[in-house]
C-alpha cells in the first residue's frame, strides 16, 4: 500500500495511525523513501517486529526504482509481509509509483496494488495552484484521501478543499475527520476497493528535478523558544524556498526535540532515544550557505 501525500502532508502520522491500530499478529513491513540523505522518520516508526528498509537520495519513482524493486523483493522473501507500507518521498509522481509496482518481477508475488494520499487542508488550495502536475497526479491516482490539518481552517475552508479533492477525483473516498477519529480499517478497504490499475499513457509525474534538499547536524543544544524563534527564520526569502524541513534537533540537559516545519507552521515535540542531531531542509532554489550560517552545524551529513 502506498501512502503518498506532499512535503509535511502528514504521511508519517498516518502511518504511526495504521501501525497502531493494526493486529499486532499481523505481519506489517515498512519501506520508506526519503528524497534527502539523511533518513529521519525511522525512529518514530520503530515497532518490536516491524521490519523497516529505507531508501535515501532519491524517488522510488525514478532514479531508484531499480533499488525500489530489489528491496521488495527481499522484504517479500525475508518477511512474507501480510501488508506492505510504502512512504514514498513527497515530491514523487504517484501515478508512476503505481505502475513501478504493477511491474514488479514474479519474484515480489503479485499483492494487489492500492494507495491512499494525505492532504494538507491549510495548503491545498495553493499546493494545488502552484506545484504542478505531480501534485495532482497524488490527488488523481489515489483510491482514498485523508484531509490532515483541519483544526488550522475553518468549516468553510475545509468543505472548499473537500469540494476540490472531489472535482479532483471523484471515484476516491474522502476522509476528513480529526486523526484520533479516523477509522483505519475503513480507510484500508476503501483504498483497496477504488484505487484504479494505471494502463494507459503517461506524463511522467516527478518532481525531484524542482525540489533539492540540504541536511544538517545542529549541535548547540537550545529550549524549545530558541528552537522555535531560529526555524521561524526559514521563512526568509533570501534562504530559498523552504518548504519542509524535519529532524532531531538537541535541547537542554540532554534533552531531544522532533521538529516539523512547513510554511508558517513550527513544531516541536520531546522525543527519546535520540543519539545524534540531523535536520533535513527541502525546498526549491536554497541558499546552501545562508541555511549553514542560521543553523550553525559543525557538519553537513
Amino acid at each position: 500500500m502506498l501512502v503518498s501525500g506532499f512535503l509535511g502532508a502528514g504521511k508519517t502520522t498516518l502511518i504511526r495511525r495504521i501501525l497502531d491500530t493494526a493486529d499486532r499478529e499481523r505481519r506489517i513491513a515498512l519501506l520508506e523513501n526519503e528524497f534527502g540523505t539523511c533518513s529521519v522518520d525511522d525512529l518514530l516508526l520503530q515497532r518490536p517486529g516491524l521490519a523497516i528498509r529505507t531508501l535515501t537520495s532519491g524517488c522510488i519513482c525514478c532514479s531508484l526504482a531499480g533499488a525500489f524493486a530489489q528491496t521488495i523483493g527481499d522484504l517479500v522473501r525475508t518477511q512474507s509481509p501480510e501488508l506492505l507500507l510504502i512512504e514514498p518521498s513527497g515530491v514523487a509522481g504517484m501515478s508512476d509509483l503505481l505502475r513501478i509496482c504493477q511491474q514488479l518481477p514474479p519474484e515480489c508475488g503479485q499483492p494487489q496494488v492500492t494507495a491512499l494520499t494525505v492532504v494538507d487542508a491549510e495548503m491545498h488550495l495553493a499546493y494545488l495552484e502552484n506545484m504542478g502536475s505531480f501534485y495532482s497526479d497524488q490527488i488523481h491516482c489515489a483510491g482514498a484521501l485523508v484531509c490532515s490539518k483541519l483544526d488550522l481552517v475553518s468549516q468553510e475552508e475545509a468543505q472548499a478543499v473537500c469540494d476540490s479533492l472531489a472535482k479532483e477525483n471523484p471515484e476516491a473516498a474522502i476522509f476528513a475527520c480529526p486523526w484520533e477519529a479516523l477509522d483505519i480499517p475503513l480507510l484500508l478497504e476503501a483504498a483497496r476497493a477504488r484505487t484504479a490499475p494505471q494502463t494507459h499513457d503517461h506524463v511522467h509525474h516527478h518532481s525531484g528535478h524542482l525540489f533539492t534538499s540540504r541536511a544538517f547536524r545542529p549541535e548547540t543544544p537550545r529550549d524549545s523558544a530558541a528552537w522555535q524563534s531560529l526555524l521561524a527564520e526559514l521563512e526568509r526569502p533570501q534562504l530559498g524556498r523552504v518548504l519542509r524541513a524535519k529532524g532531531f534537533l538537541p535541547g537542554p540537559n540532554g534533552t531531544w526535540y522532533q521538529v516539523d516545519y512547513t510554511p508558517g507552521r513550527v513544531y516541536l515535540h520531546p522525543q527519546s532515544g535520540v543519539q545524534e542531531s540531523r535536520l533535513v531542509v527541502i525546498g526549491s532554489e536554497l541558499n546552501g550557505e545562508g541555511l549553514a550560517a542560521l543553523l550553525d552545524p559543525d557538519h553537513a551529513c
